[in-house]
């Protein structure tokens, strides 16, 4: 009895002390300032967020970001009869805050990666910073609205007030430039690959309720040119354990079938338009008889016959 009694004092007191804790953090505020309404129960700066492109004004650029609001009151956990515990589903808050873009503003981009097995590839597709592979320096021009970008700012947000404050630095997503699909149509320069478009890249929430309710299969034009590279590797029917490497197999457009499972690089992004140009195709290859080996079994050849 006497533990239960210390127990119960001891969560009293750390009870007390939190709530004591709490309101003088919020009297007093960070060296004298205000707190942020929205991220008061972060404890450390905040200089950086994540968030949707919502509207684009000028230098201007608002965007929307969601998090989940800490749970201070108990959990109240439903138990049904021969059923799993059902968790409250948590608070979501939503704020919209300014980012003003200025000179200052650096925009970066992920490179796209082609893994081209012929062709010499460029800096950029080898995923190098943007100044190491001489790209185009990135301006408003590139932001556009849906897009989930992260930004940093000197400022720490946990002291903005008003939601509004200077960029100092801009991350977009990378660039959907690929799809996979089905082959459903094949002219001289031409094929039409019929392929779920990619999920463009947000939180897991968004991003899982995309996939469950809006997600459905296009057709896509895709243009091949000169410069189209198409090539697989192929994979040897029999299947050893540490054996050969893939080998690099050139393709040509007559090696195209309709109702083949193919992967497409594209130049532009897959997400805002369904006329596209390749920039590489990969046919899959179909593996039939596929027989694997151990090395460490012998095989029927390897075993002596006994003469009776």
């Amino acid at each position: 009895m006497n533990h239960k009694k210390i127990i119960i004092i001891g969560l009293i007191v750390l009870v007390v002390l939190a709530l004591f804790m709490f309101f003088d953090y919020k009297k007093n505020g960070l060296n004298g300032q205000d707190i942020s309404p929205n991220i008061l129960y972060l404890t450390s700066p905040v200089n950086s967020l994540s968030g949707k492109v919502e509207k684009i004004e000028g230098n201007v650029v608002s965007i929307s970001s969601q998090y989940v609001v800490p749970q201070t009151a108990p959990i109240t956990i439903k138990v049904m009869p021969n059923q799993p515990p059902i968790m409250p589903a948590p608070q979501v808050k939503t704020i919209t805050y300014k980012l003003l873009v200025t000179d200052k503003t650096q925009i970066f981009q992920p490179a796209s990666n082609i893994n081209y097995l012929f062709k010499t590839t460029p800096l950029s597709a080898l995923g190098l910073p943007a100044a190491m592979a001489s790209t185009p320096k990135l301006t408003m021009k590139n932001i556009k609205v849906g897009q989930y970008i992260t930004v940093n700012s000197q400022t720490d947000l946990r002291t903005l007030l008003k939601n509004t404050f200077e960029a100092t630095m801009i991350n977009l997503p990378q660039v959907a430039n690929t799809l996979s699909g089905k082959i459903v149509n094949i002219t001289s320069n031409t094929l039409i690959l019929r392929a779920f478009p990619p999920v463009a890249a947000g939180p897991p929430m968004v991003a899982m309720n995309i996939v469950q309710s809006t997600l459905q299969e296009k057709e896509y034009t895709i243009n091949i040119t000169q410069d189209t590279e198409i090539s697989r590797n192929v994979y040897s029917a029999t299947i050893v354990p540490g054996g050969e490497s893939p080998k690099p197999e050139k393709l040509a457009m007559s090696d195209l079938k309709v109702d083949m499972q193919a992967t497409v690089y594209t130049t532009e992004d897959v997400l805002e338009t369904q006329t596209l140009t390749a920039l590489r195709i990969e046919p899959v290859q179909v593996m039939q008889n596929i027989i694997p080996v151990s090395p460490d079994v012998p095989t029927a050849s390897d075993v002596p016959l006994l003469k009776p």
